[in-house]
């Protein structure tokens, strides 16, 4: 049992335990087919890899002149009167109030999410590493750390976290579905089409790959990426095979024959020798 206090009064919230509640089973496999790749952002609030895109609402950028008032009002009272706890509870009950419409944006974009894939996908918030484009405790202290709070990545992926345990259909309670937070390292960067790394600033939004051509959404190729890392099916890891194809989606038609060329031409240097095929085995 918990207590907490909020603007608006006190909220009581009970945990109870059900034994004859089956345990959770999430045997789900990743797959092309079944996975979901979302990619977060500020220009929109997310991405999928099917092209799909989330306006970002800024619930707090929006209600700014409202508590720009409220705020004004109370600090013109006498602090520690009645008139001024009056003023400060009704800032206190507008933070709250945009608290709970971010809060309900982030449950309905997480059951739509869930509704369209078993699998979702999505780049891990806590690695902190330099090259992640999902690093929230290091993009808070930025000056971009007013919309990055507005949005609330961090809380929706909780919320996303939580879902995909009970949003089964009911014949299947507790069967559960999965999210997956893939390794955010150079998920903008990487060429979701042939593998090479375009590198990008912050301000160019459109990936353009020299060494295959695709021109693509930067945040799309960002989505691509994270689904195809979360599946096991990444282009980087197509590289380490040839002459087959292991059904990724991500191999380009030139990007193979150029792999197929190289290998004819080294078998014919090595005259089929027993030594070459060694390594290729």
């Amino acid at each position: 049992m918990t207590i907490s206090r909020k603007a608006d009064g006190y909220y009581l919230t009970l945990s109870l335990e059900e034994k004859s509640v089956p345990a959770l089973s999430c045997e789900v496999e990743p797959t092309l087919k079944n996975t979901l790749g979302i990619d977060m952002g500020l220009k929109e609030f997310l991405v999928t890899s099917e092209g799909e895109s989330v306006p970002i609402p800024q619930y707090y950028r929006s209600s700014q002149q409202r508590l720009k008032i409220l705020q004004k009002r109370l600090s013109r009272k006498k602090k520690g009167s009645k008139r001024w706890l009056k003023a400060l509870l009704a800032v206190a009950k507008q933070h709250k109030k945009v608290a709970d419409k971010r809060k309900d944006f982030h449950f309905k974009t997480a059951n739509e999410l869930l509704s369209k894939a078993e699998v979702i996908a999505h780049v891990d918030a806590e690695r902190g590493v330099p090259e992640a484009n999902l690093n929230i405790k290091g993009l808070t202290k930025t000056r971009l750390s007013k919309s990055i709070n507005d949005a609330g990545w961090g809380q929706f992926l909780s919320i996303l976290n939580v879902k995909a345990v009970s949003a089964a259909p009911p014949q299947e309670a507790n069967a559960g579905q999965k999210t997956i937070a893939v390794n955010p390292k150079n998920t903008s960067q990487d060429c979701s089409n042939c593998g090479e790394k375009v590198d990008k600033e912050l301000n160019m939004r459109t990936h353009c790959c020299p060494h295959c051509g695709i021109v693509i959404d930067r945040d799309l190729n960002a989505a691509i990426n994270i689904k195809n890392r979360a599946a096991g099916h990444s282009v980087l890891k197509a590289r380490a095979c040839p002459t087959g194809y292991r059904g990724c989606e991500t191999r380009s038609p030139h990007y193979s024959a150029c792999l197929v060329w190289e290998y004819v031409t080294n078998l014919h240097k090595n005259k089929y020798s027993c030594d070459y095929l060694d390594k290729l085995q």
